[in-house]
């Protein structure tokens, strides 16, 4: 039997309605994006079109560009506490493994979401520069916590950087060839495996 992973808490009906309201709002805005372009939607046209306030937006985002990053800065924090709560003296590789579960299911979200996601980052230099925050900030969470695993100090061993960077970036080019080729995995389990496989090939070929 597989091993559960999954360390999060169940939510409570309060925290269930807020990510209701979230994810609302995230597809309604990548919906207008895609109707009328980026910079001709406003926080307002969202809020109208998912029947909320503005004030509602703004609670649960601080920008345009964030709301299209909702789904990977949700996983920021949550990452780092499925690697340390896996059990000591777990392979390296498969403790990512198992942290990376929850981010690898993304891999399955519609394809077409992805698309006009990929159309913002091409067109709109904002959305650009948000993604690259939002990664980094995924990246600065999985060092934190495989340096804790390793017992090291991230300031002074660039070890858990580049672990975790190869990592990030294997997702971010798997979810790419995802949307670009429509060869998604059949499940959250067969999207890590193919990420951490093309990290250990990567480390294979520069060690």
């Amino acid at each position: 039997m597989a091993e559960n992973t999954d360390v999060r808490p169940a939510l409570g009906r309060r925290d269930r309605k807020r990510l209701e309201t979230r994810n609302v709002l995230a597809a309604v805005a990548l919906e207008l994006f895609a109707e009328r372009g980026f910079d001709a939607v406003t926080v307002n046209d969202i809020a109208d079109r998912a029947d909320v306030d503005p004030s509602t937006f703004y609670r649960h985002f601080t920008t345009k560009e964030a709301v299209i990053f909702a789904d990977l800065g949700d996983r920021t924090g949550r990452i780092g506490d499925a690697i340390r709560a896996q059990p000591v003296g777990r392979p390296l590789l498969e403790t990512l493994r198992a942290g990376g579960k929850d981010l690898a299911a993304m891999l399955l979200l519609d394809i077409g979401i992805e698309r006009r996601r990929a159309e913002l980052i091409e067109s709109t230099p904002s959305v650009r520069a948000q993604g690259l925050v939002v990664r980094e900030a995924l990246i600065e969470e999985m060092t934190l916590a495989v340096a804790d695993r390793m017992a090291v100090d991230p300031a002074r061993d660039g070890r858990p950087y580049l672990l975790a960077a190869s990592w990030i970036l294997a997702a971010n080019w798997y979810r790419r060839h995802v949307m670009q080729t429509g060869d998604a995995p059949g499940s959250a389990d067969e999207a890590v495996d193919r990420v951490t496989d093309l990290v250990q090939n990567f480390i294979a070929v520069v060690a």
